[in-house]
């Protein structure tokens, strides 16, 4: 498989390395659009990988379209807006993609965890997410956080709240919490506050080679597949 990494900041230049090592692919190329470096400079690849910034989807959706969906696309980059998100839907009829805010294996064993948890704890207790980052990370709240907070709430039922700042007594809400510093790989823990008793679920991340592994296997499994929208849980499941 031939690969191109969009992005060569930390997560990209992790990819790009662990690719390297990995003897299913025969090719790795990088391109940092921050830099005006295009996917146009190199040669069309099976999958590319994005890890790159929202303002690079543009030139991504038109290169996957001149090439009349030959390539398929591995998105990591946080931070799409929802008309963003409809161009990735909208590129998927022509091409293979995934999208997801992140690719490791704990998460979304997480994610099983919390839909299961849902119908039960759901009308009897207080939801509460707190996310810890590197002090790099500029999206707030992470998209780990608010695709947790989907699981916990997919009918939006209640208030989301990022922070609180004297905004009264609790109401039917959903608290989602950020923490910004030092070198903190991420962590993201759901709790569930009733009377008397707490239960937690945390997921915590020691090295971002795991979100590089996940994604990584996501492009593997990605080559060759029919155009559509498919989810990290296609891979790992």
């Amino acid at each position: 498989m031939r690969l191109t990494v969009t992005g060569t900041g930390m997560m990209g230049s992790l990819i790009y390395q662990m690719a390297e090592e990995n003897p299913a692919i025969e090719k790795v190329t990088a391109v940092e659009p921050v830099k005006g470096e295009s996917l146009f400079d190199v040669e069309i690849p099976d999958v590319i990988i994005d890890f790159s910034h929202p303002d690079a989807l543009t030139d991504i959706c038109r290169f996957v379209q001149e090439g009349q969906g030959r390539t398929g696309v591995v998105f990591g980059t946080t931070g799409f807006t929802e008309e963003q998100l409809a161009e990735i839907r909208k590129l998927a009829r022509i091409a293979p993609v995934i999208q997801s805010y992140n690719y490791s294996y704990g998460i979304q064993t997480m994610k099983k965890l919390l839909a299961c948890a849902r119908p039960m704890l759901d009308g009897r207790a207080d939801m509460e997410i707190i996310e810890k980052h590197h002090n790099l990370k500029t999206d707030v709240p992470s998209g780990t956080a608010l695709m947790l907070a989907g699981i916990c709430d997919p009918e939006h039922c209640r208030r989301w709240l990022t922070g609180r700042n004297a905004d009264g007594k609790r109401g039917k809400e959903l608290g989602i919490h950020s923490l910004r510093g030092g070198t903190i790989f991420g962590e993201h823990s759901v709790i569930y506050a009733m009377e008397d008793e707490v239960i937690e679920i945390t997921h915590t991340a020691f090295s971002k080679r795991i979100f590089a592994k996940g994604a990584i296997e996501a492009a593997l499994w990605l080559n060759g597949r029919k155009p559509g929208i498919y989810t990290i849980e296609d891979v790992f499941y």
